[in-house]
């Protein structure tokens, strides 16, 4: 009976410092008032394109939770940020047109007292998406047209794209493009060669949009260029085919069984160049390559490159002379530079997001320069891959543009 008593004492004890120790811990919440906390001061305000930034003092509150923003929206209504007691500035963004606004700042704390409001005037700059607009270039492309904008802040812009049907006064939607891209490039591919007016519009997230421009436009013809006669040329005697059969023909055929692999095999590691015979005269309006799946934007991917053409077969067929020498050749013409572009911005090393691998799993689309020559046979000059390697892989590769008849 005595060994039980003392048990017991102790479990009551122990029961005790639980009960002691949780409250300590554990009891942090600030009994409740209705005391309203005093208003933030020192108010500074930053104007900025379509936003503003706000910093202030705090006020010298122990239970302050957070200072909100209560603001107008272009779109209509009151908009509302909080930011918390931690911070004592704020960005607020989604204004358009620059014009004053009155905002009201208020403090609340942990019982949801708020202060009376502090009013700020505010005076925006224009939204992004207006400079973005008035930057947009419309140009005839080959089976289409292409838009062209600058967006040197990255600003997310939704672009429309519609055809403007001036009998029954409607547009009819063509595209829609989702960017955020500093130098930004789009084509609407598939038109005829016919005079359409083509109508755009830029909008942001926030609901803010540009007027409409209507631009009278006619592609040029386009068509995919033929490759069943193409043939590659010897590769240079500085590199190998990695695998049987997968010479620079493999990636210009309609459904290659494999892709096309050269890889350096010299101790100077130079950059790879492959020359293709068409069996036919073009010119060329774009190139559309993809990526190896499963390693795309890395390893031997092509991430620069040049194109040249010539329609000497004798010029065409010599391949031991280094691109410092061929490349000041008459006969070879010079069609094009291209660089890869990661929609992101991402650099080599860095991992893809999910906008760079929907953007690849389509291709990535080189243009080349209106008033180009055609040509038979092509160079292809690899000056760098993304994986920074002196290998090249292609699994496909796709040439547009007109076929001379």
């Amino acid at each position: 009976m005595k060994k039980y008593s003392v048990n017991y004492l102790w479990l009551v004890i122990v029961a005790l410092l639980l009960v002691h120790c949780g409250e300590e811990q554990f009891n942090v919440q600030y009994p409740t008032d209705q005391v309203p906390p005093k208003k933030v001061s020192n108010v500074q305000v930053v104007n900025l394109a379509g936003a503003v930034q706000i910093s202030y003092d705090l006020p010298d509150e122990q239970d302050l939770m957070y200072v909100k923003a209560v603001y107008p929206l272009s779109t209509g209504g009151m908009g509302e940020i909080k930011v918390s007691a931690f911070s004592n500035r704020m960005l607020i963004k989604g204004f358009g047109r620059s014009k004053k606004h009155v905002i009201d700042l208020v403090s609340v704390d942990k019982s949801l007292n708020e202060s009376d409001p502090v009013k700020v005037e505010i005076e925006p700059g224009d939204s992004p998406i207006f400079g973005i607009f008035e930057s947009l270039d419309l140009l005839n492309a080959f089976g289409g047209v292409t838009l062209r904008w600058e967006n040197p802040l990255k600003e997310n812009v939704i672009i429309e794209i519609m055809e403007s049907d001036t009998i029954n006064h409607l547009y009819n939607f063509m595209d829609i493009v989702h960017s955020a891209q500093a130098n930004g490039n789009y084509s609407v591919r598939g038109l005829d060669s016919t005079q359409i007016k083509v109508a755009v519009f830029m909008k942001d997230p926030f609901g803010n949009f540009t007027d409409t421009v209507e631009v009278d436009m006619k592609p040029y013809f386009e068509e995919r260029i033929p490759t069943n006669n193409l043939k590659a040329f010897p590769i240079p005697p500085y590199f190998e085919l990695f695998g049987a059969g997968r010479d620079p023909s493999l990636m210009f055929q309609e459904n290659p069984s494999n892709s096309t692999y050269i890889r350096a095999g010299n101790p100077n590691n130079y950059m790879l160049w492959f020359t293709v015979d068409l069996g036919l005269k073009a010119v060329f309006s774009r190139l559309v390559h993809f990526h190896r799946g499963g390693y795309e934007w890395t390893l031997h991917n092509m991430r620069e490159l040049e194109v040249w053409g010539t329609n000497s077969a004798a010029t065409a067929a010599e391949h031991v002379r280094l691109p410092a020498e061929w490349r000041e050749d008459p006969n070879w013409i010079f069609l094009g530079h291209f660089k890869s572009v990661r929609p992101s911005g991402g650099e080599p090393g860095t991992p893809p997001t999910q906008e760079d691998m929907e953007f690849i799993a389509n291709g990535e689309e080189f243009e080349f320069p209106l008033g180009i020559p055609s040509v038979q046979f092509v160079r292809f000059n690899i000056l760098s891959t993304w994986g920074g390697t002196t290998g090249f892989q292609s699994p496909r590769a796709i040439l547009y543009g007109q076929v001379e008849r």
